[in-house]
């Protein structure tokens, strides 16, 4: 495989692994429920900053 560059780093293409996760895995439910609401939080303030820039232009 050829080896690229981007930026100082060095990128080697390899095949993907597939991984395949334990059958007994328990996702941790409140832990998914903060990074939801976080990653919803990020979004807005994202959404209302496009939305005042856009107002200005």
């Amino acid at each position: 495989m050829e080896s690229y560059v981007l930026n100082d780093v060095e990128y080697d293409f390899k095949p993907l692994e597939i991984f395949v996760p334990d059958p007994d895995y328990k996702v941790d439910e409140k832990e998914l429920e903060k990074s939801i609401e976080k990653n919803k939080a990020i979004i807005a303030r994202a959404r209302e900053s496009r939305k005042r820039y856009l107002q200005k232009v």
